[in-house]
């Protein structure tokens, strides 16, 4: 889904300034749930893994509240930036995080992509960059609205 520039220019300063971090009406599951509805409408995406930490945590004996991990990367993307940065490894498959909070409040966090492109230095990774602005900030933005979700 296109988006008009400036709607997604919007977008994406939301995220910069909220340092990748959004607030969700929903539950871990329900948000995590419609994040990869969005992510399953994009065949490039590949899903690796799913982790609910909370389970991970009752093995061991702990009862933390609910978080979960979800681990995807764009196939077409991948290419572009690590011929730029090989090191930029460190940062993929992109790892987002959905938790609970003391207070009862969700959060889904996603990586700061800016400081991925400063810090390993990769002037916009041959466009992927930007093309990951256009997508993750929408993607996320849709998961956590109180609308239904398509």
């Amino acid at each position: 889904m296109t988006r008009p520039a400036v709607e997604q220019a919007e977008i994406v300063k939301r995220a910069q300034v909220n340092q990748w971090r959004w607030k969700s009406p929903h539950s871990v599951q329900v948000t995590v749930d419609r994040l990869l509805k969005v992510v399953d409408r994009y065949p490039e995406v590949l899903k690796y893994d799913r982790i609910d930490q909370k389970a991970v945590a009752r093995i061991s004996g702990f009862d933390i509240r609910p978080a979960e991990t979800v681990y995807f990367q764009n196939s077409k993307l991948v290419g572009s930036l690590l011929s730029t940065n090989i090191k930029v490894l460190e940062q993929l498959p992109i790892k987002t995080i959905v938790w609970e909070d003391d207070s009862g409040q969700v959060w889904l966090q996603t990586p700061n992509i800016d400081y991925m492109d400063e810090h390993y230095q990769l002037n916009g990774g041959k466009g992927a960059i930007q093309a990951i602005y256009n997508l993750l900030p929408g993607w996320v933005e849709e998961a956590v609205s109180e609308a239904p979700q398509r």
